[in-house]
């Protein structure tokens, strides 16, 4: 993603208040290809940690409404950002300036035209111009003609692209397709029962630190094992790759405690990357709550609202 302010110390304590870990190399250069581990290209993940300021006005609380599971998967194809060329995707004639690419950073924007579809389908509403139900070249397309306009807000060269593939965030997401008046607000929280409540109406956008040990789901399409606290910390001792945004389309179990409260380690969702529908199920992952839980304030989730 790039623009994730990803602290990895802060990960670190909130799995065993004991770990003492320094921000992978991986962070950093991941946009030079150098030090990179197996499995980490130089267009997975950003290098830019953007702070975001608090947006209380846009914050979800949780309130004890109903929660049940639920499944918004977006009517686009898989997205593939890593294979622009072998797509039939030149970017030089999408964005004027761009010089042609086997692959792009623009893992938020791939994130946020998957959730901008499947809230318009679920609306009822035509696809935004030039979505496509059939057409994934299409639509990665339109995601590529995002990036751009998304890296141009932040009014620093260094962090635009073109020339610069420098990754972005959920917020300059949400920026601009309230400028392109696509919606007209979003809400964010950080917190799993918040997150549940946003699943209830559409999928959401997810931004977070993504982990060397969770580049192959395993059989189930779990990045995180079991998503219990051994788990997690085999995840940070392996190292941040990079910030990753993604989109989260379904609770697929959800199990509450008799209290009403959801049991994290028993209820996960369903996430979509834009690695291609050839990685983890069928270019989808699966993560506990109870992960995303630790996670804590390392992770960031954003609704669009219409």
């Amino acid at each position: 993603m790039g623009g994730l302010l990803v602290n990895v110390r802060a990960v670190g304590m909130i799995a065993a208040g004991r770990l003492r870990l320094a921000p992978s190399p991986d962070l950093h250069t991941s946009r030079t290809g150098e030090h990179m581990n197996p499995g980490v290209t130089s267009t997975k993940f950003g290098r830019f940690s953007i702070a975001e300021p608090p947006l209380f006005d846009r914050m979800l609380i949780y309130k004890g409404e109903g929660l049940r599971v639920a499944d918004h998967e977006p009517p686009i194809p898989i997205l593939d950002q890593e294979d622009l060329l072998a797509q039939g995707i030149h970017v030089s004639q999408i964005v004027p300036g761009a010089t042609d690419v086997q692959a792009l950073g623009s893992c938020t924007c791939n994130a946020g035209t998957a959730s901008l579809a499947e809230l318009y389908a679920t609306a009822g509403k035509p696809l935004p111009a030039p979505l496509s139900t059939t057409d994934a070249a299409a639509d990665e397309s339109f995601a590529i003609e995002l990036y751009h306009a998304v890296t141009d807000q932040t009014g620093n060269p260094s962090q635009e692209w073109p020339p610069s593939d420098c990754g972005s965030t959920g917020l300059y997401v949400c920026q601009e397709l309230i400028h392109q008046k696509w919606i007209s607000s979003y809400l964010t929280t950080n917190e799993i029962h918040a997150l549940a409540s946003l699943l209830q109406q559409h999928s959401v956008i997810m931004g977070s630190p993504w982990f060397n040990a969770w580049m192959e789901p395993d059989a189930g399409g779990f990045i995180d094992g079991n998503g219990g606290i051994i788990d997690f910390e085999r995840a940070v001792r392996s190292g941040v790759a990079g910030g990753h945004e993604t989109a989260v389309c379904a609770l697929e179990r959800l199990t509450l405690n008799p209290l009403g409260w959801i049991d994290a380690d028993k209820s996960h969702v369903r996430v979509r990357n834009s690695w291609s529908a050839s990685w983890g199920d069928h270019g989808c992952y699966r993560i506990h709550l109870s992960t995303l839980r630790m996670l804590s304030l390392q992770v960031d989730f954003k609704a669009f609202v219409l």
